[in-house]
């Protein structure tokens, strides 16, 4: 794959989907965006989601990667967060707002073109300004030069934390490698920590394909991306993988934030269904080894 934004524009629609299923949760600020996606989407024509994708019963598992991610992210002490596809996620908004972190956002120049129009219109709904301290770059998904370019808002005299929900499960593992590379390269000029949920393995899918109808074949046809042939076919093959790129690992369970979710209520999912789609999901917490 060409060192592209075009190559990875297809994907947009998911970062959709995953934008309507936040919205069963309570996560701030995820009601308003997808209610200005939705503004954006017909006023440009875009097709809506696909009703066999739309899926509001993966909410739990979207909902508990996020309150995970922010919960390890707090734990850090770190004020400087660099989150890479952040999409229509609402954790830049509210950390830069709220926690005064200086926050970065890499992502795809179309979505950062309506992402900055939404948070806008949000946040004078809100009457407060925009945060100062809420950045965005441009991502060429393999390319160092975007993180340069965004490390540059950070002190290096202070620790990041470098974040990412997904993107990696669309990648080949050379192209996984090369974004790991380059985070590791980011890494060495700071202490800090790169904390993912983007593990993607062979029995999550096939448990998402079962219960919801060859769910992850339909994202594959979508996206033109084969996350079947993208994934680690195991969890030890996943550690193995990071640690060769001398990373070494913490892992958390998303069942560590089981208690916190409002989504299963809200949607009279029951402990069975819920547990199914989030127990075997984890989010690891890399250090630079060496």
């Amino acid at each position: 794959m060409e060192n592209d934004q075009s190559n990875f524009e297809k994907i947009i629609p998911t970062a959709r989907m995953v934008a309507y299923r936040r919205t069963f949760s309570d996560i701030p600020y995820s009601l308003e965006i997808f209610e200005k996606l939705e503004k954006i989407r017909k006023r440009n024509n875009y097709p809506d989601i696909p009703n066999e994708l739309k899926k509001p019963e993966l909410a739990p598992q979207f909902e508990a990667r996020h309150k995970l991610i922010d919960k390890l992210t707090y734990q850090t002490n770190s004020d400087q967060i660099l989150e890479l596809a952040s999409w229509f996620s609402s954790r830049g908004l509210s950390m830069s707002s709220k926690n005064n972190f200086n926050y970065v956002e890499l992502d795809l120049s179309k979505v950062i073109e309506e992402k900055k129009q939404i948070i806008k219109e949000i946040t004078n709904e809100k009457w407060f300004d925009t945060p100062q301290n809420l950045h965005f770059e441009p991502w060429n998904v393999l390319d160092f030069e975007s993180f340069e370019n965004a490390v540059k808002y950070f002190d290096k005299s202070k620790s990041i934390v470098i974040t990412n929900e997904w993107l990696l499960r669309y990648l080949t593992k050379d192209e996984k490698a090369k974004v790991a590379q380059n985070i590791h390269k980011a890494l060495k000029e700071f202490d800090g920590v790169w904390i993912t949920s983007d593990i993607s393995l062979r029995k999550i899918f096939s448990k998402e394909n079962k219960l919801m109808n060859d769910y992850i074949e339909k994202i594959s046809t979508l996206t033109g991306k084969d996350i079947f042939s993208n994934r680690f076919d195991t969890e030890q093959e996943a550690r193995n993988f990071f640690e060769n790129l001398d990373f070494s690992i913490q892992r958390h369970s998303f069942m560590e934030v089981y208690n916190d979710l409002v989504s299963p209520k809200i949607l009279n999912l029951t402990e069975k269904q819920t547990k199914e789609t989030i127990e075997d999901a984890v989010v690891y917490v890399m250090k630079i080894k060496s």
